[in-house]
């Protein structure tokens, strides 16, 4: 019974982060293009949400390790972070925006690398509790939070997402709550583990080297995807709707990622994804048409979700308990950081100097790139899971 509960609430909980998250994430192009900044600023303002990411978001993971508990550490990533994202409707210029980016990134920063952290603590200490069915609810929040969204800011204006944001986040609160997990380790036990003993293990840090690569592609694809959608022909209602089928497709592969990682391992997994990814990405230079560009965007169920699941996994496999947050919370800081700052920044120069399909061209060759990385630890030798 105890179980039953606590995977409800931590489902709850996925599926009010993300439904949170979705207030801010799918639509910051948007707000960015409504304050009238260039390209080039667009990708500057993007690259400082990424590299508070790269600085903060490792920091999180570390002091969870090492000092406070990861519901703690939640809590006052959501709370601070739903007063700070207010500043965002009191900027109009582009040093206002980016002072409310810099208040805003360094709380929000922590939250979701903090939830998977407590995933997979919970996991590692309760069988029937997985981390793909945990996370297939925070993609459907995402999903209907986006298309809820995009209806809204085309009735209203771009600035309600902040608002919402901030009352939604409430609900994070609610379900954190309601969580009665208690960690294992005491505050002396904490004081004694070494998460930066990590970064010594080579097989870490060639996975982290694909992970960076290939989330320049992720990031940029994230980032300029509404300009993709604009050039096609699209309107702010169909952002929306692109957005919910982006996340609402990997509510399935979720369901089952937990098999398909059992049935052909996690490096394969992560494997697969970074092909998809590419092939993803080139057949979005293939047509001009909003259609088609939303119907192609069907393929995130089956990239992203393996991508972050089978990362996720095979990471888990190659450091130990006491320096799982640290790990998870770095991976992170290169995906959403310094992988996405990377694709910001050369992205906004890229459709500048030449087109929005020219970006799509270059992210799926960088695809490749990652998948060449990433095919080198397949010659390693197999790693024990350090459980």
């Amino acid at each position: 019974m105890e179980e039953k509960k606590l995977n409800r609430n931590l489902s709850f909980l996925f599926f009010s982060v993300y439904w949170v998250f979705a207030c801010y994430t799918p639509f910051l192009l948007l707000y960015l293009q409504d304050r009238r900044l260039s390209y080039i600023q667009i990708g500057i303002v993007l690259a400082l949400n990424s590299a508070i990411n790269i600085l903060f978001q490792p920091l999180w993971g570390y002091l969870t390790d090492k000092y406070i508990s990861i519901k703690k550490a939640a809590y006052i990533s959501a709370i601070i972070s739903a007063l700070a994202v207010i500043l965002f409707t009191l900027a109009h210029e582009f040093y206002g925006i980016m002072l409310s980016i810099v208040l805003f990134v360094i709380f929000q920063s922590g939250l979701l690398p903090l939830m998977d952290s407590l995933c997979y603590k919970i996991a590692h200490n309760y069988s029937n509790i997985k981390y793909g069915k945990i996370r297939l609810m925070g993609s459907a929040g995402y999903a209907f939070s986006s298309f809820f969204l995009g209806m809204v800011i085309a009735r209203t204006s771009i600035d309600i997402i902040f608002y919402l944001y901030s009352l939604f986040s409430l609900f994070i609160l609610l379900f954190l709550s309601k969580l009665n997990f208690h960690e294992e380790n005491t505050q002396q036990e904490k004081s004694k583990i070494k998460p930066l003993e990590v970064l010594k293990n080579t097989g870490f840090m060639i996975f982290l080297l694909s992970v960076t690569i290939g989330s320049i592609s992720y990031g940029a694809n994230n980032s300029y995807i509404g300009v993709l959608l604009q050039e096609t022909g699209g309107s702010t209602q169909n952002l929306g709707l692109l957005w919910f089928i982006v996340a609402i497709t990997e509510v399935p592969i979720f369901f089952v990622i937990n098999k398909l990682i059992a049935r052909i391992g996690s490096l394969n997994t992560y494997l697969l994804s970074l092909a998809l990814f590419s092939i993803r990405f080139f057949l979005c230079t293939l047509w001009k048409n909003t259609g088609i560009i939303i119907m192609i965007q069907f393929l995130q169920g089956l990239t992203f979700p393996l991508f972050m699941a089978g990362g996720l996994d095979y990471l888990c496999g190659l450091v130990p308990v006491g320096a799982r947050s640290f790990s998870i919370s770095l991976m992170s800081a290169l995906i959403f950081g310094l992988g996405a700052l990377i694709g910001n920044l050369a992205g906004g120069i890229i459709i500048d100097s030449f087109s929005i399909f020219s970006l799509y061209r270059v992210i799926s060759a960088v695809s490749l790139i990652s998948l060449a990385v990433a095919l080198t630890l397949r010659k390693r030798k197999p790693l024990k899971r350090m459980d």
